[in-house]
């Protein structure tokens, strides 16, 4: 098959993504199938998806979302004479006539209005257009894949989705790079902290509920006057008002450690006292899978996908009680063996999903969308 792959999402390898791109498109690198692959992405993409000849690269310099992508790709994808057209991300140019599928991994724009900004008018009038564009283009789509059931029945409730095309084909990660380095055991101290500490990954956006979990930091320090919380996400310094200054934060044990490494991220979830994650909504949880594989105790939200990724193998909090939250982060710090078994069974947890499953998933319901098994051509 010719196929057309719509990347233009991917900034970088190690983004949300990014990282779907990459190691979808580098499962099929490893496969000599025959099929072909006609790779989108935008002027900005720090990320070569040029794997073998069958592999070709279009830079596209049209922003996704907006009224000219809707004119400009149909135009630029006729002369593919594509057989199968993959969108990466919650959009399809709807006057393309080929059959097309797309992977929706959360449906946060449409559900949540504050994800655009903080102009209330801007909100609505964004959120509205997120939502018609969406709908229309899962109506058009012969199939979609979703990251979780929970965002297959968010799909269904929210946007009338078509259950019979709905297709939930979750996310993987690659194990290889979540093996604690050599050094793990020093890494803590390289960052200025010391047993016992937890850790969050974070992008500071409302549903990540960052501010939720220093609040339950504070509660779990009355207790545990020696505890300490190691905060990771590259927008920390810009967001910094909404936390506090990093001077004060840092007297009460909360460390603001701005952007890391991979490595350094997973030697500190090898040899953190539990790694939380109390998010409000998750298509697919990226950071729970990771710091199971690489061995974190995992303390997480009970909201939506967040069951689905950490099974019977992480503890699960209310997101809006911080003494919940607390409450957990003090269990685990005080029973040695509670943290053993959740180390070992998230590691077991961790490996149901890996990025070759996620590509036979895929590449079968291309095969179903151009042969018409179920779903439809568009």
């Amino acid at each position: 098959m010719r196929i057309g792959i719509d990347a233009r999402a991917t900034m970088a390898a190690n983004d949300g993504i990014g990282r779907y791109a990459t190691e979808l498109l580098k499962e099929y690198a490893r496969r000599d199938d025959g099929h072909e692959f006609f790779v989108l992405k935008n002027p900005h993409t720090r990320v070569s998806f040029a794997f073998d000849d069958r592999f070709h690269e279009i830079v596209v310099r049209t922003d996704r979302f907006g009224l000219q992508e809707q004119i400009v790709l149909p135009r630029l994808l006729a002369p593919l004479a594509l057989d199968l057209f993959h969108s990466l991300h919650s959009a399809l140019p709807l006057a393309h006539r080929g059959v097309m599928v797309m992977t929706v991994h959360d449906i946060i724009p449409v559900m949540s209005p504050w994800s655009f900004g903080r102009s209330g008018i801007r909100n609505r009038v964004a959120s509205t257009y997120m939502t018609r564009l969406v709908r229309s283009c899962v109506r058009k789509a012969a199939f979609v894949a979703v990251s979780s059931e929970s965002t297959r029945r968010d799909m269904i409730e929210y946007l009338g989705a078509e259950p019979d095309r709905l297709r939930r084909v979750y996310l993987g990660i690659n194990h290889a790079e979540f093996t604690p380095p050599p050094d793990a055991e020093q890494m803590p101290s390289r960052v200025g902290l010391a047993v016992p500490f937890f850790l969050t990954v974070t992008n500071f956006k409302p549903h990540k509920n960052t501010a939720m979990l220093l609040r339950a930091f504070r509660t779990l320090r009355e207790r545990i006057p020696e505890a300490q919380l190691a905060v990771i996400g590259a927008d920390a310094r810009r967001l910094a008002k909404n936390l506090g200054r990093f001077d004060m934060l840092a007297q009460e044990g909360i460390h603001i450690l701005g952007y890391q490494d991979d490595r350094t991220i997973t030697g500190l979830m090898s040899t953190t006292t539990a790694f939380v994650h109390p998010s409000l909504y998750e298509g697919f949880g990226f950071p729970v899978v990771e710091a199971m594989a690489s061995g974190a105790p995992v303390i997480t939200s009970s909201a939506a996908s967040l069951p689905e990724l950490g099974g019977e193998a992480v503890l699960y909090v209310d997101p809006n009680d911080p003494a919940d939250i607390a409450r957990a982060m003090e269990n685990v710090c005080r029973d040695p063996a509670l943290r053993e078994d959740l180390r070992r069974k998230g590691k077991i947890q961790a490996g149901r999903f890996t990025w070759k499953d996620n590509a036979d998933a895929m590449l079968q319901m291309y095969s179903d969308a151009v042969s018409g098994t179920g779903g439809h051509a568009g």
